[in-house]
């Protein structure tokens, strides 16, 4: 139950931290929105992504472990699939005039919330007193 509800928070932090960045994530109702997407997402990194992962493995071997990126990014996928008031939008990069749109959108906003998601861990692991 511990680890259910830490990845809660961790994934809720993340998906406003990467917000905060790309401006590509659109919730409709803040705070209610937020939770549910990382309710989804715990549950698909938590009971999906580890079957996925083993069904897969062929495809991950072949492309040298590149295609767990793909995997991350089904879990955005289900959560804009399940909730209505949760979208993706396309990511535009101002200093460069360049729109990343559709499936890249995603990608690169998986990839950044899977980052933000492993530096919020490593901070509460190095945080914890040794016994």
């Amino acid at each position: 139950m511990k680890k259910i509800l830490r990845y809660i928070i961790l994934f809720t932090f993340s998906l406003l931290t990467a917000n905060q960045i790309w401006q590509n994530l659109s919730f409709d109702k803040m705070p209610l929105s937020v939770i549910k997407v990382a309710i989804i997402l715990t549950i698909f990194e938590l009971l999906l992504k580890p079957v996925i992962k083993i069904l897969l493995i062929p495809i991950n071997i072949l492309t040298l472990g590149l295609f767990r990126m793909v995997i991350d990014t089904l879990g955005l996928y289900l959560a804009v699939f399940f909730l209505a008031d949760f979208k993706v939008g396309n990511i535009f990069i101002s200093q460069y005039n360049y729109q990343v749109n559709n499936f890249w959108a995603y990608l690169l906003s998986s990839f950044t919330i899977g980052t933000i998601l492993y530096i919020y861990n490593l901070i509460l692991r190095k945080s914890k007193p040794k016994k």
